[in-house]
């Protein structure tokens, strides 16, 4: 059964997932994917998500996509219990998740008991489509990609950071474009978070 958690921000919401784990966390090994931050000087938001973790007594190893094959990342994630895709850039983040072969690897651990955790772009590139991050995320950081059909764990597009004034007209421009090509939207604020247990799929959010 696949278990799939995507977050606006993981850290605020990762606590709800604690019915998942299926022995103590202590025994657990989590493997964040810092790629997506690449972009960014100020990669603060990805300490936050990893702190989140060790907090909950993870033990937590860092890895990047760039420059790494399929037979690279089965090697490193062979004995992860967690992926937590961290957020940045969403283009960028797609193309290396297709360079490196994770696109191909990730339901195999999905359907081998691997938990996913998305945190904003990680959450976006689950979905049918990275269209809504259009009008947030440099879409030329990413060059080689071609398109913009993602891995398509959720069949709606994701809008995260919703509670943020300065999105407010960006989110509304973003929502009606999507409408007008048949795309549902899901707005979640850093307290929500979509959570997908097999066929179950509901908006959760941090009590």
């Amino acid at each position: 059964m696949r278990r799939l958690l995507l977050a606006s921000y993981a850290a605020y919401t990762l606590d709800l997932i604690s019915e998942w784990f299926s022995k103590p966390v202590s025994e657990l090994t989590a493997a964040v994917i810092t790629t997506a931050a690449d972009p960014y000087n100020d990669k603060s938001f990805v300490d936050v998500d990893r702190n989140k973790l060790v907090k909950m007594g993870f033990e937590v190893v860092n890895i990047d996509l760039k420059n790494k094959t399929l037979s690279d990342l089965k090697s490193e994630l062979e004995n992860i219990d967690l992926i937590l895709m961290a957020g940045g850039n969403t283009f960028y983040l797609l193309d290396h998740i297709r360079k490196s072969g994770f696109d191909v690897l990730l339901p195999d651990l999905l359907d081998k008991g691997v938990i996913y955790v998305g945190s904003s772009a990680g959450s976006l590139v689950c979905c049918s489509t990275i269209e809504s991050a259009k009008r947030f995320d440099d879409t030329t950081i990413a060059p080689d990609l071609k398109n913009y059909i993602g891995l398509g764990f959720f069949d709606k597009a994701i809008i995260p950071h919703a509670q943020k004034e300065k999105y407010f007209e960006r989110i509304e421009l973003t929502k009606n474009e999507m409408k007008e090509v048949g795309q549902e939207v899901v707005i979640l604020t850093d307290d929500e978070a979509i959570m997908i247990t097999g066929d179950e799929v509901k908006k959760v959010a941090k009590m």
